[in-house]
């Protein structure tokens, strides 16, 4: 009888123990759910209703990765920087004996300070005073042609083409010098062997570009043999050579070339072999002068050695950007707008686009003297 009243009161006690253990569980979860198995804690905002426990928090929303625009870069490209006698004595000042050529480009100049980078071919010299100033065929033009390169917005100076030697070396190295004072980049003339093997790269918007330039001679005027480095001539082995090089050191390669046929206003066999030479082994643009007037571009299709198909241009000839000419079509010109894209998934840069602009050199007289100023458009 004692050992029953005794099992009694104890299933008693496991009754009101248990009684109690549920009315504990109904106040936490008074929703009828069931709490999470593996929750040890609570979380001190679970009682304020923030937080929902019963989710798995293995399962929490991390941000999302914010995703970078790929970079671009402009590159803008002109032709012939010429400078004939009548040009020379344009920017003459005879009360301060002194030279003044910003007119020439200050209508186009917005374009070509909206580019990252902007770069002409300077056919001419500066040679100095000393030398004598002087146009065609042997051109010397004043420094301050220099200041207005610099004033109008450009970065490189082409100074390998056919006259480039036209003062001999020491003019060439002369113009190498004067280019550097204004802080413009010579490019395919060079002061040193070192200088010639150093490859020219600008960077914009983190990327990288590599420039080149080669000339197909300088009207037969000799380069002396214990400075060969002094122009860059087209070889192709030495354009492959720097090609290697230069895609070595940067995201992408241009090439300025100076060749092609004077008035041909369509570029020749000779032009498109090389110019698919120089874009099937790594150059992404090139731009080009000498025929003093405009041939048409071309894209070209090349294909990669992962087996990628990526698009490339080649501008035959922009024609004269300034100069006195005035032969048919001469005084007409381009302003070449090329894009480049990096594509940050693939670490790689592509042309993604050409933009012509039309250009035409107005010549016209005030204060007894000729002037002339590069203006949009085609020649009216």
């Amino acid at each position: 009888m004692k050992g029953q009243k005794s099992q009694t009161y104890g299933l008693i006690v496991v009754m009101a123990v248990f009684i109690m253990v549920c009315g504990i569980f109904i106040y936490n979860y008074p929703d009828g759910k069931v709490a999470p198995e593996f929750i040890r804690w609570r979380h001190p905002e679970a009682a304020s209703g923030t937080i929902d426990t019963n989710e798995d928090l293995s399962q929490e929303e991390l941000p999302e990765e914010e995703v970078l625009p790929n970079p671009t870069a402009t590159i803008l490209a002109v032709g012939d920087i010429m400078m004939h006698d009548g040009q020379i004595w344009a920017g003459y000042d005879e009360k301060t004996d002194t030279f003044d050529y910003s007119e020439f480009f200050h209508v186009v100049k917005d374009e070509i300070t909206a580019a990252d980078i902007a770069m002409a071919d300077l056919e001419t010299t500066l040679g100095g005073k000393e030398q004598k100033y002087t146009g065609y065929p042997m051109f010397n033009s004043p420094d301050e042609l220099a200041d207005a390169l610099k004033n109008a917005g450009f970065d490189i100076i082409v100074t390998s083409n056919n006259h480039s030697l036209d003062r001999g070396a020491k003019g060439a190295l002369r113009t190498i010098q004067v280019l550097k004072e204004r802080g413009l980049a010579s490019l395919g003339t060079y002061e040193s062997e070192e200088e010639r093997e150093q490859i020219l790269i600008k960077e914009a918007n983190g990327i990288k570009i590599a420039f080149l330039s080669y000339t197909y001679g300088t009207n037969g005027i000799p380069i002396p043999k214990d400075k060969q480095y002094i122009v860059n001539l087209i070889d192709e082995e030495l354009i492959l050579c720097d090609l290697k090089k230069a895609q070595s050191q940067a995201d992408a390669v241009v090439v300025y070339l100076h060749f092609g046929e004077e008035y041909q206003r369509t570029p020749s066999k000779a032009q498109r072999k090389l110019a698919h030479l120089i874009l099937k082994n790594g150059a992404s643009f090139i731009a080009a002068s000498h025929p003093h007037v405009i041939q048409p571009g071309e894209w070209m299709e090349v294909e990669e050695p992962n087996g990628e198909i990526i698009k490339k241009y080649t501008s035959y000839s922009m024609g004269n950007f300034i100069s006195a000419q005035r032969f048919p079509y001469t005084e007409e010109g381009l302003m070449v707008k090329f894009t480049l894209e990096k594509d940050l998934k693939k670490n790689k840069v592509y042309l993604t686009d050409v933009r012509e602009i039309d250009t035409w050199v107005d010549k016209f007289v005030r204060d007894g003297k000729m002037r002339y100023v590069v203006r949009y458009g085609k020649k009216p």
